[in-house]
């Protein structure tokens, strides 16, 4: 059932999946930061099949790149990989392990932004990567090969947990 906030109606949603196949108008519901819809899934014998499960909401996503972009990133400049990390990671990890706890995919998004802002802070800190996006992609790779899962400055450089 979803609610709408300005009427205070209750309206029934459908939980389609691959036992319930009809179309009907609504199909998906907002609760707590989390869209309720279908999404694909694959079963312990590795079978694609559809499912009604929870995933981060776009307004979520839309609320977590605004703050994102309010932190200006690419002006701290005089700080350091590890002291940018320091600062941003409690609230990355929050949203990660929140948004993250079921439907992981959903934040592929955001984690492409991440590593955008983070490009963005490499290319004006390190004058050499300006104009060379190839070689920001590789300081990037570099950066999250050697400090993958250690909890160093590379896991400002994010990825969801599996």
């Amino acid at each position: 059932m979803r609610t709408d906030d300005a009427s205070g109606e209750i309206e029934v949603v459908y939980c389609k999946d691959n036992k319930r196949t009809q179309t009907y108008r609504d199909v998906d519901f907002t609760f707590l930061g989390f869209t309720f819809c279908p999404r694909r899934a694959q079963s312990r014998q590795g079978k694609l099949y559809t499912s009604f499960l929870p995933g981060v909401s776009e307004n979520a996503l839309k609320q977590m790149r605004m703050a994102v972009r309010e932190w200006r990133l690419s002006r701290y400049t005089s700080m350091t990989l590890t002291e940018l990390a320091r600062q941003c990671n409690p609230i990355l990890r929050g949203w990660l392990d929140y948004y993250g706890a079921f439907y992981q995919e959903a934040l592929g998004g955001f984690c492409w932004y991440m590593d955008q802002r983070l490009s963005r802070w490499a290319r004006r800190k390190h004058k050499r990567l300006q104009g060379r996006k190839q070689c920001r992609g590789e300081w990037l790779r570099k950066i999250k090969m050697a400090h993958s899962g250690g909890g160093g400055a590379g896991n400002l450089a994010f990825r969801p947990k599996r």
